[in-house]
């Protein structure tokens, strides 16, 4: 089992090293990717503290060139998108196809030919889905950013090096289940970005923390529960500024019979008795006690819609089937989002659907948010004002509104304080 003892023996290893080559903390040639201090001194284990980044392994960038290679039409559409990531497209004439390329999932590596409709501008709609949308960059203009919070992740290989995030990034970690020469994965840029990428997150300035898990293999469930414990004991040895109070995991379909689930959920537990709020997929199913009443569903919006306005968010298809949408649901961004892609440091892709995966990432950055504003907001206080201000419009009841939680906290904060 990886846990804290991993981390220690790292870190006394880089440090004995060190020691050997007779290199000092301000030797310019020191690699990134060490601890750059030893844990410091203190009377107990429970408050020693670490310094970061500690950076396991940089994956190399993928390539999706010949996932779609090159076409001289645009593909069929399935379930409703249009796959054209990384293809070669200069042949294709699209002049015709204006509402077939709203429905298409591209990237910046995606070679466009010069006969474009009239109104699709590839670049210029990235840009309008790299932000987060409902007001989130007022906020950060505001200086609520998420700094001095750390969100943690578990999910696909990273492309650690890329421009969204690198800087976040404090810790990142691979566990036993992942070859080591795998490169980066779509999945683990985009929720990165989603969270705390500098120009398409909601927290922006938060620290980020990542584990890499393999939701393919074997007992995974089991596995989960060593990564959250993980991230927890590495949270003992953090700063004040650097602790992490929330856990995003895009992913939720644990099987719930064996060891590995009630291992899960005493993980779960333990979080929540620590502080620390775990969001994943499958809230709307879990039995977890620490978590009653914590509903959410993901919404859609268009291509070329504003993202600051609460009036073009609707229901996604495939959620309304399953009449997912209830008043007590927060409706929580998710559809044509354009994240941080695996196959460049500056690469972008966006996606025509983005599922609950998209949307997990969202919610922690807010909430990211809402801790720097009260650092000792939970997640019921939370839950209970983000519902209170959430917004309708004539589709959807109670969409998040970043905003109006931020006001609420600042507003209930100078009455406590007898302003």
């Amino acid at each position: 089992m990886k846990s804290l003892k991993k981390v220690l023996c790292v870190v006394l290893i880089i440090t004995l090293a060190l020691q050997v080559a007779g290199c000092s903390q301000k030797d310019k040639n020191a690699e990134e990717n060490t601890l750059s201090e030893v844990l410091e001194e203190s009377t107990s284990e429970r408050s020693q503290t670490v310094s970061l980044p500690y950076i396991e392994r940089h994956p190399t960038p993928d390539n999706y060139e010949s996932m779609v290679g090159k076409v001289s039409k645009l593909p069929d559409a399935a379930n409703g998108e249009i796959e054209i990531r990384s293809a070669d497209l200069s042949q294709a004439d699209l002049s015709g196809e204006f509402e077939n390329l709203l429905l298409t999932n591209y990237d910046s590596k995606t070679i466009w030919p010069d006969n474009l409709p009239e109104g699709f501008n590839p670049d210029k709609i990235m840009e309008i889905c790299k932000d987060p949308g409902l007001g989130v960059r007022n906020l950060h203009k505001e200086g609520i950013t998420g700094k001095n919070v750390g969100i943690a992740i578990i999910d696909q290989e990273l492309l650690t090096k890329h421009e969204e995030y690198a800087n976040q990034l404090k810790y990142y970690s691979e566990n036993d289940y992942i070859k080591k020469e795998y490169p980066a994965q779509m999945h683990g840029a985009a929720v990165a970005s989603i969270a705390v990428g500098k120009t398409c997150g909601v927290a922006p300035e938060a620290s980020l923390y990542y584990i890499t898990e393999n939701f393919m293999i074997g007992d995974f469930t089991g596995r989960v529960a060593e990564d959250i414990n993980e991230l927890l004991d590495l949270n003992k040895m953090l700063k004040d500024d650097e602790k992490i109070r929330v856990i995003s995991i895009s992913w939720g379909a644990e099987e719930k019979e064996g060891d590995g689930y009630k291992e899960l959920k005493k993980a779960y537990q333990r979080a929540n008795e620590e502080g620390v709020f775990v969001i994943t997929t499958s809230l709307l199913e879990d039995d977890r006690e620490d978590i009653k009443g914590v509903n959410f569903i993901g919404m859609h919006k268009d291509k070329l819609t504003d993202p600051n306005d609460f009036s073009v968010y609707g229901k996604a298809p495939w959620a309304e089937e399953m009449d997912l949408y209830k008043t007590d649901y927060l409706s929580i961004p998710m559809d044509n989002r354009c994240v941080a892609a695996p196959t460049g440091v500056n690469d972008y892709a966006i996606f025509q659907s983005g599922g609950l995966s998209w949307s997990v990432p969202y919610l922690a950055g807010v909430y990211a948010l809402a801790c720097q504003v009260k650092p000792d907001i939970d997640y019921k206080e939370f839950w209970e004002i983000a519902l209170e201000t959430a917004v309708a419009n004539e589709k959807l009841d109670t969409i998040i509104n970043p905003q109006g939680i931020v006001d609420k906290l600042k507003e209930s904060s100078s009455v406590e304080n007898g302003n």
